[in-house]
This record gives structure tokens, sequence and C-alpha cells, in this order.
């Protein structure tokens, strides 16, 4: 049996990013945290609220190029578009 690449350390590291980022809502914030109903903008009982950062929303000029990519390729795969995988690079212009 071949030697795994990873020793037992590296694996637990790897498990606790699997489990932390379980745990995340694709904002990037705790699950835990971001659903409470004392963080509920709508509860007027709430202790906290999340609100828009200053200075968002920006661009990210790669998500727009994906996006870009996803539109005009659509059609090619009808039934599930978005288990097309598009990918993006920066390049020079010109």
């Amino acid at each position: 049996m071949p030697e795994s690449e990873w020793n037992a350390e590296q694996l637990a590291w790897l498990e606790a990013l699997e489990e932390h980022e379980a745990g995340l809502c694709r904002c990037g914030e705790p699950l835990a945290e971001s659903t409470k109903l004392e963080h509920d903008f709508n509860n007027p009982q709430a202790t906290a609220v999340y609100l828009p950062v200053e200075g968002t929303p920006v661009q990210c000029h790669a998500c727009a190029a994906l996006h870009r990519s996803e539109k005009a390729t659509a059609d090619l795969n009808p039934q599930h578009p978005g288990a097309l995988i598009h990918a993006v690079r920066l390049v020079p212009r010109g």
C-alpha cells in the first residue's frame, strides 16, 4: 500500500478546515451566527444586525468575466448550464 501524501497532523488540519467551511454561509459569515433570530434585521428585538460594509458593493472583475462566460455558453448544456466549469485568468490587455 502506498504511503499517504499527508501525515496525521496535516490530515487533522484538513478535517478542521472542512468542518469550519461547512459552517459558513456563501457570504463567509458563520451560519451559527448569521441565522440567529436575534441578528435578523426585521426583528425589533434584535441584539445586533448585519449591515452593508461602507464602500461596498464593489465589482469583482474576475466574477464578471465568469458571468460573461456563463451567459455566452449557457446554450451548450441547456438542461444543466450550472454544470459547466468556467475559468478566467488575468492577462495583459492588447
